[in-house]
């Protein structure tokens, strides 16, 4: 009798299937596409950035897990796979101190002037009597103090930079960052770096009221998700001179359309969804991942996290219940900080 192991299938081609085989091999089959016949031993869909919502799980009668190898769920219906019983998880752990260190490498080149001033001497422009920022003079805003926000938070304290947070979800900040609300913290700060989930179809959080509140000749960095600011308000505060400048590591439609007029505007960087990006990045997402799928089939007892600064649950494995339960718990926060 042919014995057949539950199929864990990758539907994203964004990365390799080959090491998480070999990871898990004799425990779960690792395919990217599955004949008919195969969709009942389908368990677990796993994504990095393709939506997953109902269309996607209905072929699979006995469908368990949908997990995403990112940070964001933004990509996932997870109201509607959560009402279907299925347990959602991502990798919230893998890529903290990267994102960290990408924002801080924009925010210090931001200050320094280096996002215009080699476009400005290529162009033939020589002004050596530029005033520019001394980092422990400024005000750093974080929205968002979870993992990332509290690791950016560490790296900028540390080279003298006063730190302001806003978070409702977070009771207590990271130490040395002060709590202010929303309004004043964009008033007040000389950057503001965005670290918040995307929610669909939610109205930005950055609109055009609220960019019309920060400092003037402040600096905006959003490493989270496009849809939190209304990228076309903060083009036009660019031309304006009302921002001195914006990062982006997002964009609406990714790739964006090389005409994309956007791209072109003096003041703005905008690097391609690198923020995550390192050699040890890349092994720890599929460390992650792989104990999360063991975690659901096959352990007694673990907890591993499905997180958001606003949305945290966590799937856990009971320890005297059977092996191949699952629960999901999940703490739902304000579904926007404002």
């Amino acid at each position: 009798m042919a014995t057949w192991l539950p199929i864990a299938l990758f539907i994203d081609r964004g990365f390799p299937v080959e090491p998480f085989a070999e990871q898990l091999s004799g425990e779960l089959e690792c395919r990217e596409r599955v004949g008919p016949a195969e969709r009942e031993r389908v368990v677990a869909l796993v994504t990095g950035a393709e939506p997953v919502g109902t269309a996607q799980v209905a072929p699979f009668p006995n469908l368990r897990v949908v997990l995403t190898c990112s940070i964001g769920v933004d990509h996932l219906d997870v109201d509607e796979l959560h009402r279907r019983g299925l347990h959602v998880a991502n990798t919230p752990n893998y890529c903290t101190e990267e994102v960290a260190d990408h924002a801080l490498a924009c925010l210090l080149a931001g200050w320094r002037g280096l996002w215009t001033l080699g476009q400005a001497v290529r162009d033939g422009s020589w002004e050596p009597g530029t005033l520019l920022r001394r980092f422990d003079a400024q005000r750093l805003g974080i929205v968002g103090l979870g993992r990332i926000g509290a690791a950016l938070a560490r790296r900028a304290l540390a080279l003298g930079i006063e730190v302001v947070g806003f978070d409702p979800a977070v009771g207590e900040p990271p130490p040395g960052v002060v709590a202010v609300g929303f309004e004043e913290l964009l008033a007040s700060s000389d950057a503001v770096s965005l670290h918040v989930p995307g929610t669909p179809g939610a109205p930005p959080l950055l609109g055009r009221r609220e960019l019309s509140l920060m400092a003037p000749g402040a600096l905006l960095l959003n490493l989270a998700r496009a849809s939190v600011v209304d990228l076309d308000a903060v083009i036009d505060a660019l031309a304006n001179g009302a921002l001195a400048g914006a990062a982006f590591d997002v964009w609406p439609t990714e790739p964006p359309a090389p005409d994309d007029p956007r791209l072109k505007t003096r003041g703005l960087l905008v690097t391609p969804h690198v923020g995550w990006s390192s050699a040890q990045a890349d092994d720890a997402y599929r460390a992650e991942a792989i104990e999360l799928l063991r975690a659901a089939f096959r352990r007694p007892s673990l907890e591993v996290a499905f997180d958001h600064p606003l949305r945290r649950c966590f799937i856990e494995v009971p320890e005297n219940g059977p092996q191949n339960t699952i629960h999901a718990i999940d703490i739902t926060g304000p579904e926007q900080l404002k």
